[in-house]
């Protein structure tokens, strides 16, 4: 059931750490997620970015969009999830994309419309299996068929640029915040999320749990990394064409820089 909103301490947090806005903009770069949906204006999004990043195609812009909104939406539900407890509405009539009053739409934020959370002491695995409809069931599956559809970019590389952001918040980030929760308690809340049914994301599997593999020692790696399964093809945009670093098609470990790109 809905309970209280988030607290103005925990809103800077989000705000501070994870690219949550508190306030509306009406920039005509902004749009909603409930439009993200729609063919037609998520057509003219994903040609407006297309321009904005040098992209090759839509098919490159796609993955590159995939990676900024996958962390928009999973950075700050999880970490509200687990480090506070509760169980933002990432619904897509309430969410909306609005860029950067620095970097614009190259590193966007997330305004949600409504900041009201679910009660989650009573049940705390059924509240969490119905956040987790929310967020993908009702929100990312079918915002990644869309643009998948649109651009003809491969599901399974939009579903493990969501995967890479997920692991990284459970994996690395959410353990500099453990004075807000135990690391037992997040690595309790990681593998519940990871043994989730394929329900909860509408989807035949879960898209989370096929993307958890061991990680390799590579060549120029240290410390031992996950290879991916798929290109995000970053490297298409990038003026350098720096491959990330567990990039499969590049296995030496060619990269500058640690933390998942965006």
């Amino acid at each position: 059931m809905i309970s209280d909103t988030l607290t103005h301490d925990q809103l800077l947090f989000l705000e501070e750490n994870y690219r949550l806005a508190t306030e509306f903009s009406s920039d005509d770069l902004s749009i909603s997620s409930g439009d993200l949906l729609k063919q037609a204006k998520m057509e003219r999004y994903i040609d407006r970015l297309t321009s904005m990043l040098n992209s090759p195609n839509s098919l490159v812009t796609a993955s590159q969009f995939s990676k900024r909104y996958a962390f928009l939406l999973t950075a700050p539900f999880f970490s509200s999830v687990t480090l506070f407890s509760r169980i933002l509405d990432a619904s897509p009539g309430n969410c909306r994309v609005q860029p950067d009053s620095q970097y614009g739409l190259m590193r966007p934020s997330l305004y949600l419309h409504n900041t009201n959370t679910r009660e989650t002491s009573i049940n705390w695995k059924q509240e969490l299996y119905i956040g987790l409809e929310i967020i993908f069931r009702d929100h990312i599956t079918p915002v990644w068929d869309r643009i998948s559809t649109l651009t003809s970019v491969p599901s399974p590389i939009l579903w493990e640029n969501t995967a890479v952001y997920f692991f990284w918040l459970y994996e690395t980030n959410f353990h500099d915040h453990t004075e807000l929760a135990s690391s037992e308690r997040i690595k309790e809340d990681f593998q519940m999320i990871l043994e989730a049914p394929a329900e909860c994301f509408g989807l035949n599997e879960n898209p989370l749990k096929k993307y958890k593999h061991p990680r390799q020692t590579l060549l120029k790696s240290e410390p031992p990394v996950r290879v991916r399964k798929t290109c995000c093809l970053y490297y298409e945009v990038n003026p350098e064409r720096v491959f990330c670093k567990n990039c499969p098609r590049c296995l030496s470990g060619y990269t500058k820089d640690s933390k998942p790109t965006d």
